[in-house]
Protein backbone atom coordinates (compact mmCIF):
# COMPACT_ATOMS: atom_id res chain seq x y z
CA UNK A 1 0.00 0.00 0.00
CA UNK A 2 1.25 3.65 -0.80
CA UNK A 3 0.88 7.17 1.29
CA UNK A 4 -2.21 7.44 -1.02
CA UNK A 5 -4.12 4.48 -0.68
CA UNK A 6 -3.43 4.82 2.81
CA UNK A 7 -5.37 8.13 3.04
CA UNK A 8 -8.07 6.27 0.90
CA UNK A 9 -7.72 3.78 3.56
CA UNK A 10 -8.75 5.64 6.54
CA UNK A 11 -11.35 7.45 4.64
CA UNK A 12 -13.50 4.04 4.54
CA UNK A 13 -13.28 3.61 8.29
CA UNK A 14 -12.76 0.29 8.27
CA UNK A 15 -9.12 0.09 10.22
CA UNK A 16 -7.17 -3.22 10.49
CA UNK A 17 -5.94 -4.19 14.06
CA UNK A 18 -2.13 -3.94 12.93
CA UNK A 19 -0.25 -1.38 10.80
CA UNK A 20 3.54 -1.62 9.50
CA UNK A 21 4.90 1.28 8.40
CA UNK A 22 8.40 1.19 6.35
CA UNK A 23 10.95 3.59 4.70
CA UNK A 24 13.17 6.65 4.86
CA UNK A 25 10.76 9.15 4.59
CA UNK A 26 9.73 11.01 7.53
CA UNK A 27 7.37 13.48 7.33
CA UNK A 28 4.86 10.88 5.45
CA UNK A 29 5.39 8.50 8.27
CA UNK A 30 4.53 11.18 10.74
CA UNK A 31 2.02 12.43 8.87
CA UNK A 32 -0.13 8.94 8.81
CA UNK A 33 0.67 8.39 12.33
CA UNK A 34 -1.43 11.95 12.55
CA UNK A 35 -3.93 10.60 11.31
CA UNK A 36 -4.73 7.63 11.91
CA UNK A 37 -4.06 9.27 15.92
CA UNK A 38 -7.05 11.51 15.01
CA UNK A 39 -9.26 8.54 13.74
CA UNK A 40 -8.76 6.19 16.34
CA UNK A 41 -8.12 8.32 19.31
CA UNK A 42 -10.43 10.80 21.49
CA UNK A 43 -8.70 13.99 22.03
CA UNK A 44 -10.52 13.44 25.60
CA UNK A 45 -9.30 10.27 26.70
CA UNK A 46 -5.79 10.47 24.49
CA UNK A 47 -3.64 10.53 27.71
CA UNK A 48 -5.12 6.79 28.50
CA UNK A 49 -5.33 5.75 25.47
CA UNK A 50 -2.21 6.16 23.33
CA UNK A 51 0.84 4.88 24.05
CA UNK A 52 3.87 5.46 21.85
CA UNK A 53 6.81 3.48 22.35
CA UNK A 54 10.61 3.23 21.26
CA UNK A 55 11.97 -0.64 20.02
CA UNK A 56 15.62 0.47 21.73
CA UNK A 57 13.54 1.38 25.32
CA UNK A 58 11.03 -0.57 26.00
CA UNK A 59 10.26 -4.30 26.51
CA UNK A 60 8.35 -6.25 24.31
CA UNK A 61 6.46 -7.76 27.54
CA UNK A 62 5.29 -4.03 28.34
CA UNK A 63 3.76 -3.81 24.79
CA UNK A 64 2.24 -6.91 25.24
CA UNK A 65 0.55 -5.51 28.50
CA UNK A 66 -0.37 -2.45 26.30
CA UNK A 67 -2.02 -3.98 23.39
CA UNK A 68 -3.74 -6.47 25.42
CA UNK A 69 -5.08 -3.77 28.07
CA UNK A 70 -8.65 -2.61 26.89
CA UNK A 71 -9.43 1.24 26.31
CA UNK A 72 -10.35 3.34 29.45
CA UNK A 73 -13.66 5.39 28.21
CA UNK A 74 -13.71 4.75 24.66
CA UNK A 75 -13.89 1.86 22.06
CA UNK A 76 -10.24 2.00 20.84
CA UNK A 77 -6.83 2.44 21.75
CA UNK A 78 -3.85 3.21 19.48
CA UNK A 79 -0.14 1.63 20.26
CA UNK A 80 2.69 3.06 18.26
CA UNK A 81 6.09 1.06 18.61
CA UNK A 82 8.70 3.40 16.20
CA UNK A 83 11.90 1.79 15.29
CA UNK A 84 10.09 -1.85 16.86
CA UNK A 85 13.08 -3.32 14.54
CA UNK A 86 15.29 -2.76 17.49
CA UNK A 87 13.02 -5.00 19.81
CA UNK A 88 15.27 -8.42 20.57
CA UNK A 89 14.84 -11.37 18.39
CA UNK A 90 12.45 -12.67 21.41
CA UNK A 91 10.70 -9.61 21.17
CA UNK A 92 9.84 -9.34 17.67
CA UNK A 93 8.41 -12.83 18.10
CA UNK A 94 5.89 -12.33 21.18
CA UNK A 95 4.80 -9.18 18.77
CA UNK A 96 3.90 -11.79 15.81
CA UNK A 97 2.12 -14.66 17.84
CA UNK A 98 0.18 -11.36 19.45
CA UNK A 99 -0.89 -10.43 15.46
CA UNK A 100 -2.00 -14.49 15.01
CA UNK A 101 -5.04 -12.96 17.52
CA UNK A 102 -4.75 -9.27 18.44
CA UNK A 103 -7.14 -7.68 20.30
CA UNK A 104 -9.89 -6.23 18.67
CA UNK A 105 -10.46 -2.87 20.41
CA UNK A 106 -6.14 -2.01 20.24
CA UNK A 107 -4.50 -0.49 16.62
CA UNK A 108 -0.81 -1.53 16.62
CA UNK A 109 1.42 0.91 14.46
CA UNK A 110 5.34 -0.51 13.87
CA UNK A 111 7.57 1.36 12.24
CA UNK A 112 11.00 0.91 11.24
CA UNK A 113 12.76 2.68 8.36
CA UNK A 114 13.89 -0.81 7.10
CA UNK A 115 13.60 -4.45 7.42
CA UNK A 116 14.94 -7.41 6.49
CA UNK A 117 12.21 -9.93 4.93
CA UNK A 118 14.27 -12.90 4.90
CA UNK A 119 13.67 -12.85 8.84
CA UNK A 120 11.20 -14.80 10.15
CA UNK A 121 9.54 -12.62 12.62
CA UNK A 122 9.62 -9.75 10.25
CA UNK A 123 8.49 -11.57 7.32
CA UNK A 124 5.49 -13.18 10.13
CA UNK A 125 4.79 -9.65 10.99
CA UNK A 126 4.49 -8.22 7.58
CA UNK A 127 1.82 -10.89 6.44
CA UNK A 128 0.06 -10.43 9.56
CA UNK A 129 -0.24 -5.92 9.18
CA UNK A 130 -1.53 -3.53 6.42
CA UNK A 131 2.26 -3.01 5.01
CA UNK A 132 3.05 1.01 3.66
CA UNK A 133 6.11 1.80 2.30
CA UNK A 134 7.48 5.17 2.99
CA UNK A 135 9.69 6.37 -0.13
CA UNK A 136 11.49 9.55 -0.97
CA UNK A 137 9.48 11.11 -3.67
CA UNK A 138 11.14 11.07 -6.97
CA UNK A 139 11.55 14.46 -8.47
CA UNK A 140 8.27 14.26 -11.17
CA UNK A 141 6.20 12.89 -8.20
CA UNK A 142 6.95 16.10 -5.69
CA UNK A 143 4.58 19.06 -7.59
CA UNK A 144 1.76 16.12 -6.95
CA UNK A 145 2.39 16.02 -4.05
CA UNK A 146 2.51 19.65 -3.03
CA UNK A 147 -1.05 19.75 -5.21
CA UNK A 148 -2.49 17.50 -2.88
CA UNK A 149 -0.80 18.61 0.20
CA UNK A 150 -2.05 22.18 -0.66
CA UNK A 151 -5.69 20.94 -1.90
CA UNK A 152 -6.31 19.68 1.73
CA UNK A 153 -5.91 23.35 2.62
CA UNK A 154 -8.35 24.65 0.11
CA UNK A 155 -5.92 25.80 -2.05
CA UNK A 156 -3.97 25.26 -5.69
CA UNK A 157 -0.77 26.55 -6.79
CA UNK A 158 0.00 27.29 -10.62
CA UNK A 159 2.71 24.80 -12.80
CA UNK A 160 5.04 27.63 -12.52
CA UNK A 161 4.91 28.26 -8.79
CA UNK A 162 5.19 24.58 -8.03
CA UNK A 163 8.04 24.42 -10.36
CA UNK A 164 9.83 27.37 -8.47
CA UNK A 165 9.03 26.01 -5.10
CA UNK A 166 10.87 22.53 -5.88
CA UNK A 167 14.16 24.01 -7.92
CA UNK A 168 14.87 26.62 -4.95
CA UNK A 169 13.68 23.96 -1.62
CA UNK A 170 14.09 20.50 -3.21
CA UNK A 171 12.20 17.46 -2.45
CA UNK A 172 12.88 17.47 1.50
CA UNK A 173 9.05 17.65 2.86
CA UNK A 174 9.44 19.12 6.00
CA UNK A 175 11.16 22.01 4.29
CA UNK A 176 9.14 22.17 1.19
CA UNK A 177 5.79 22.70 4.04
CA UNK A 178 7.80 25.21 6.23
CA UNK A 179 8.18 27.21 3.10
CA UNK A 180 4.65 26.52 1.41
CA UNK A 181 2.94 27.22 5.30
CA UNK A 182 4.98 30.75 5.07
CA UNK A 183 3.81 31.18 1.57
CA UNK A 184 0.49 30.49 2.70
CA UNK A 185 0.81 33.62 5.96
CA UNK A 186 1.45 35.73 3.16
CA UNK A 187 -1.40 35.21 0.65
CA UNK A 188 -3.69 37.85 2.00
CA UNK A 189 -6.34 36.04 1.17
CA UNK A 190 -6.14 34.82 -2.17
CA UNK A 191 -6.41 30.86 -2.73
CA UNK A 192 -3.77 30.29 -5.54
CA UNK A 193 -0.22 30.32 -5.12
CA UNK A 194 1.60 31.87 -7.95
CA UNK A 195 5.26 32.61 -9.12
CA UNK A 196 5.31 35.71 -7.71
CA UNK A 197 4.63 34.32 -3.87
CA UNK A 198 7.05 32.08 -4.49
CA UNK A 199 9.92 34.43 -5.56
CA UNK A 200 8.60 37.12 -2.25
CA UNK A 201 8.82 34.74 0.51
CA UNK A 202 11.39 31.54 -0.85
CA UNK A 203 15.07 32.06 -0.99
CA UNK A 204 17.46 30.62 -2.87
CA UNK A 205 18.10 28.16 -0.54
CA UNK A 206 19.05 24.79 -2.17
CA UNK A 207 22.89 24.20 -3.68
CA UNK A 208 22.14 23.28 -7.14
CA UNK A 209 24.35 20.93 -8.97
CA UNK A 210 24.41 19.94 -12.72
CA UNK A 211 22.96 16.77 -11.72
CA UNK A 212 19.63 18.06 -10.57
CA UNK A 213 19.93 19.55 -14.45
CA UNK A 214 20.35 16.50 -15.80
CA UNK A 215 17.98 14.84 -14.27
CA UNK A 216 14.96 17.82 -15.31
CA UNK A 217 16.14 17.56 -18.88
CA UNK A 218 16.78 13.19 -18.77
CA UNK A 219 12.95 13.72 -18.03
CA UNK A 220 12.42 16.40 -20.80
CA UNK A 221 11.06 18.78 -18.20
CA UNK A 222 11.37 22.49 -19.97
CA UNK A 223 10.26 24.48 -17.41
CA UNK A 224 11.73 22.68 -14.44
CA UNK A 225 15.29 22.68 -16.39
CA UNK A 226 15.00 26.44 -17.54
CA UNK A 227 14.29 27.39 -13.47
CA UNK A 228 17.31 25.45 -12.19
CA UNK A 229 19.83 26.47 -15.27
CA UNK A 230 19.01 29.91 -14.35
CA UNK A 231 19.53 29.61 -10.34
CA UNK A 232 22.50 27.71 -11.01
CA UNK A 233 24.00 30.57 -13.21
CA UNK A 234 23.02 32.86 -10.20
CA UNK A 235 24.81 31.41 -8.03
CA UNK A 236 28.41 31.45 -10.23
CA UNK A 237 28.43 27.82 -12.20
CA UNK A 238 30.84 28.28 -15.29
CA UNK A 239 28.45 28.11 -18.44
CA UNK A 240 31.38 26.07 -20.30
CA UNK A 241 31.28 23.70 -17.01
CA UNK A 242 27.21 22.79 -17.37
CA UNK A 243 27.70 22.03 -21.40
CA UNK A 244 30.46 19.53 -20.39
CA UNK A 245 28.70 17.69 -17.60
CA UNK A 246 25.59 17.84 -19.86
CA UNK A 247 27.47 16.49 -22.12
CA UNK A 248 28.44 13.54 -19.94
CA UNK A 249 25.40 12.74 -18.65
CA UNK A 250 24.11 12.15 -22.44
CA UNK A 251 26.91 9.98 -23.59
CA UNK A 252 26.21 7.67 -20.69
CA UNK A 253 22.30 7.63 -21.29
CA UNK A 254 22.96 6.54 -24.84
CA UNK A 255 25.53 4.00 -23.41
CA UNK A 256 22.66 2.95 -21.14
CA UNK A 257 19.79 3.36 -24.36
CA UNK A 258 22.50 0.29 -26.09
CA UNK A 259 23.12 -2.34 -23.59
CA UNK A 260 18.72 -1.65 -22.96
CA UNK A 261 19.05 -2.59 -26.87
CA UNK A 262 21.65 -5.72 -25.79
CA UNK A 263 19.33 -6.87 -22.72
CA UNK A 264 22.41 -6.18 -21.00
CA UNK A 265 21.90 -6.70 -16.87
CA UNK A 266 22.13 -4.08 -14.35
CA UNK A 267 25.63 -4.90 -12.93
CA UNK A 268 27.01 -4.74 -16.91
CA UNK A 269 25.48 -1.23 -17.45
CA UNK A 270 27.08 0.04 -13.93
CA UNK A 271 30.24 -1.32 -15.48
CA UNK A 272 29.73 -0.36 -18.40
CA UNK A 273 28.62 3.65 -17.79
CA UNK A 274 29.93 4.05 -14.03
CA UNK A 275 26.35 4.95 -13.06
CA UNK A 276 25.87 3.68 -9.36
CA UNK A 277 22.98 0.61 -9.62
CA UNK A 278 21.11 2.41 -7.39
CA UNK A 279 20.22 5.31 -9.96
CA UNK A 280 19.89 2.63 -13.01
CA UNK A 281 16.44 2.22 -12.78
CA UNK A 282 16.16 6.39 -13.46
CA UNK A 283 19.03 6.70 -16.32
CA UNK A 284 16.72 3.70 -18.19
CA UNK A 285 13.83 5.92 -17.88
CA UNK A 286 15.54 9.24 -19.44
CA UNK A 287 17.43 6.86 -21.85
CA UNK A 288 14.14 6.10 -23.22
CA UNK A 289 12.79 9.40 -23.60
CA UNK A 290 15.06 10.01 -26.30
CA UNK A 291 15.51 7.83 -29.54
CA UNK A 292 18.62 7.32 -31.49
CA UNK A 293 18.36 9.48 -34.03
CA UNK A 294 17.71 12.45 -31.07
CA UNK A 295 20.80 11.57 -29.44
CA UNK A 296 22.50 12.82 -32.84
CA UNK A 297 20.93 15.60 -32.71
CA UNK A 298 21.52 16.58 -29.20
CA UNK A 299 25.40 15.90 -29.51
CA UNK A 300 25.01 18.08 -32.17
CA UNK A 301 23.61 20.99 -30.38
CA UNK A 302 26.05 20.17 -27.18
CA UNK A 303 29.03 20.77 -29.52
CA UNK A 304 27.31 23.69 -31.50
CA UNK A 305 26.43 25.87 -27.53
CA UNK A 306 29.86 24.98 -26.49
CA UNK A 307 31.63 26.35 -29.59
CA UNK A 308 29.40 29.70 -28.85
CA UNK A 309 30.25 30.06 -25.69
CA UNK A 310 34.19 29.91 -26.72
CA UNK A 311 33.91 32.23 -29.81
CA UNK A 312 30.80 34.21 -29.41
CA UNK A 313 29.95 37.48 -28.08
CA UNK A 314 25.96 36.41 -27.39
CA UNK A 315 24.45 36.18 -23.82
CA UNK A 316 26.02 32.83 -21.97
CA UNK A 317 22.53 32.93 -20.52
CA UNK A 318 20.82 32.93 -24.21
CA UNK A 319 22.98 30.11 -25.56
CA UNK A 320 22.42 28.15 -22.48
CA UNK A 321 18.61 28.12 -22.86
CA UNK A 322 18.65 27.65 -26.35
CA UNK A 323 20.39 24.75 -25.98
CA UNK A 324 18.26 23.32 -23.08
CA UNK A 325 14.54 24.03 -25.68
CA UNK A 326 16.94 22.28 -28.38
CA UNK A 327 17.31 19.35 -26.32
CA UNK A 328 14.19 18.68 -24.90
CA UNK A 329 11.95 19.75 -27.99
CA UNK A 330 13.84 17.94 -30.50
CA UNK A 331 14.56 21.54 -32.46
CA UNK A 332 18.62 20.44 -32.78
CA UNK A 333 20.20 19.47 -36.57
CA UNK A 334 22.76 16.87 -37.28
CA UNK A 335 25.85 19.19 -36.49
CA UNK A 336 29.09 18.77 -39.51
CA UNK A 337 31.63 17.93 -36.84
CA UNK A 338 34.55 18.15 -39.33
CA UNK A 339 33.26 21.36 -40.37
CA UNK A 340 33.37 23.04 -36.83
CA UNK A 341 36.07 22.03 -35.67
CA UNK A 342 38.55 23.31 -38.71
Amino acid sequence: MTYSEFKSHLEKKQLSSSYLFVGSEDFLIDDCLKRIIDQVVDPDTKDFNLDVFYGNEIDAGKILDTVNAYPMLSDSRLVVVKDFQKLPASGLDLLAKYLEKPVSSTKLVLTSPKIDLRNKAFSKIKSQSVYIEFKPLYDNEVPTWIQSYLKEKNLQISHEAGILIQARVGNNLHALVNELDKIILNLAGERKIEEADVQKVVGISRNFSVFNLNDAIGNRDLNKSLTILNLMLESGESPTGIVAMITRHFVNLLKVKGAMTLKKSQNEITGLTGIPPFFIRKSKEMASNYSTPQFQHIFGSLLQADLILKTSQQSRKIALQTLLIKIINDVGTDINFKSLIS
